[in-house]
């Protein structure tokens, strides 16, 4: 299978600097943008800002393709809180109709941590009850409004893995075949699913505390090969690297990813559309060169 050319994501500054950066991403090949949350709400927000994004694809004969919808905590599918699926519905929904305004085609979600403690509780304090099977009826629910916007807005929303029990392949692909639909598949990310898996060495303990406070005990229990579970549903991803213990968001190659078989099976993922980097921008845009060389040896290029 010929891959999609790999969606870069530049930082895109304001409506003044915006025409350069695209420029220059133009002049480096880049062929395809992603857009991320904080860009996809300002564009939501600012009219004269989703101009200027428009405005400067369309000179620069590049496409933003893919977008990530807002992921805070009361933002992602499946809230646990009171209100939760409400508030975070319409904020979907909203993204949804600004990517059309985009042109983008494939919209990334996240699914909500349903353990929140530590850091993450909320001030009524601390919620335990994993509840599982009610975070895939919450976020079904939620689906039964947003899948039909989609539907009409010509848009794919992606629902991404993380490193949750409410987000692990498994977990996902139970949403998947509930809610069947052309509009609705799955983005695979390589590091968080680096978390998540068995590795020669790693220990729960070893897992970052931010991450292992989302699973009961504070104890993360390892999966199987997460894009294995995935890849029939798999319509985008979000590539970057780790050690295999926290989300570095580094590019391939610097951490212990096994690239050579990602990409091999990646490239047999029947719905695939389009792969994403999610290497932090401080990481990509400090040897521009390196980055889109390092993407190209693990076989994504620009």
């Amino acid at each position: 299978m010929l891959l999609p050319p790999l969606s870069v994501n530049f930082a895109f500054g304001d409506k003044n600097t915006l025409p350069c950066l695209v420029a220059f991403a133009a002049a480096m090949g880049v062929k395809r943008m992603s857009i991320d949350a904080p860009v996809l709400v300002q564009a939501g927000e600012d009219k004269e800002f989703a101009a200027a994004v428009i405005k400067a694809g369309s000179d620069h004969n590049i496409t933003f393709f893919d977008a990530h919808a807002p992921h805070g905590l009361s933002d992602s599918l499946g809230n646990p809180l009171p209100g939760g699926p409400e508030r975070s519905t319409e904020i979907m929904l909203k993204s949804l109709r600004t990517a059309a305004e985009l042109g983008v085609k494939i919209v990334t979600m996240h699914t909500a941590r349903t353990r929140l403690t530590g850091p993450f509780a909320p001030a009524s304090g601390p919620v335990e009850n994993l509840d599982l099977p009610g975070a895939v009826d919450r976020t079904l629910r939620q689906l039964e409004r947003l899948i039909p916007e989609a539907e009409k807005l010509g848009i794919i929303i992606a629902l991404e893995n993380l490193f949750l029990p409410s987000s692990y392949a498994a977990h996902l692909m139970q949403i998947i075949t509930k809610a069947r639909h052309a509009n609705l598949g799955l983005c695979y990310d390589s590091g968080h699913a680096l978390i998540v898996e068995n590795v020669p060495g790693k220990t729960p303990d070893m897992i970052e505390s931010w991450i292992a406070c989302g699973w009961e005990n504070d104890t993360v229990t390892f999966q199987e090969d997460q894009l294995d579970i995935m890849l029939p549903e798999v319509v985008t991803t979000h590539f970057h690297d780790n050690d295999g213990t926290g989300d570095l968001h580094i590019l391939p190659g610097d951490g212990i990813a096994d690239w050579r078989k990602i990409h091999e099976r990646i490239s047999k993922a029947p719905r695939l559309l389009s792969v994403q980097s999610e290497v932090s921008k401080v990481h990509l845009a400090k040897d521009i060169n390196r980055s889109f060389k390092q993407f190209a040896a693990a076989g994504f290029p620009i």
